[in-house]
């Protein structure tokens, strides 16, 4: 990524409706592409569509952030019109790279703090960032940790239920009887002499 002296950086948030990920850049150039150097880089981006850099979101002459092709093979789309030149980006537009290629969404926009949030704020914004970044796994960890716990509360309600149903044998027996039976846990302790 490359900053130019006096550009306001920006910052970014791609929605991958496909897959639900979430991709965020910063900085006054965010590449986007299979390549290592790129800040945004789509899952599963086929090769035989998808660039090593395939498009660019540069700070437009106006201030704003904009998208341009970065001399792709298959070219870039900006709500199903092909990019040619610099095109302003508005919060809901879609980019596609490349006919049949990935979609991702303008999901936030706006200007950059000076310093990242996860650097900011220490290990919480790093966190939240993970979880955000992995979401699929996450979820299904999450669906683990609701199911056991889950089994455990049944568990523990069954437990109740034959304890109740116990006192309730016995105090109907006692009843049928004449006896009066108290429960062995709330008997007083024997008096000693």
């Amino acid at each position: 990524m490359t900053d130019r002296p006096g550009a306001r950086a920006y910052g970014i948030t791609l929605l991958d409706p496909r897959t639900g990920r979430h991709y965020e850049g910063r900085g006054v150039c965010i590449r986007i592409g299979r390549g290592h150097e790129c800040d945004v880089q789509p899952v599963d981006a086929p090769e035989t569509v998808v660039s090593r850099i395939h498009a660019e979101l540069t700070v437009s002459p106006a201030g704003g952030l904009a998208v341009r092709d970065a001399g792709s093979k298959h070219g870039t789309f900006l709500n199903d019109e092909r990019v040619t030149t610099a095109v302003p980006l508005r919060l809901g537009d879609r980019i596609t790279l490349g006919p049949g290629g990935p979609v991702l969404i303008v999901a936030g926009l706006g200007t950059a703090p000076e310093m990242p949030v996860a650097r900011r704020m220490g290990l919480i914004a790093r966190a939240l960032a993970w979880a955000r970044a992995d979401s699929r796994r996450n979820v299904g960890w999450l669906l683990v940790i609701l199911l056991a716990l889950i089994l455990l509360l049944a568990g523990a309600l069954s437990g109740v239920y034959r304890l109740v149903s116990a006192q309730v044998e016995q105090t109907e027996r006692a009843r049928r009887t004449g006896k009066v039976v108290t429960p062995q846990r709330w008997a007083a302790p024997p008096r000693r002499g």
